[in-house]
């Protein structure tokens, strides 16, 4: 009878971890979900901002290129001949 009481309690204990593992699981997931999209947010938006930068980059370089001062100390590409 003894050893009947104790396979209960021990099944009524091993019920409980599990449900309480299984709670964590779940809550650990949906904070690990919710920290993926907004990593994918900020991934998206840094995307963003980089592309943007390298043309307005992009066009500062062709302006300064083709200014009269960077002629001036620079000169003309000299054109290789083929």
């Amino acid at each position: 009878m003894e050893s009947i009481l104790k396979s209960e309690i021990f099944f009524f204990i091993s019920s409980i971890s599990v449900v309480l593992i299984t709670v964590i699981f779940v809550i650990v997931g949906f904070y690990l979900v919710k920290i993926m999209r907004n990593f994918s947010h900020i991934s998206e938006r840094l995307k963003e901002t980089v592309d943007s930068t390298a043309s307005s980059l992009e066009e500062v370089g062709n302006d300064i290129k083709e200014s009269t001062l960077f002629k001036f100390f620079f000169g003309k590409k000299k054109k290789s001949k083929k």
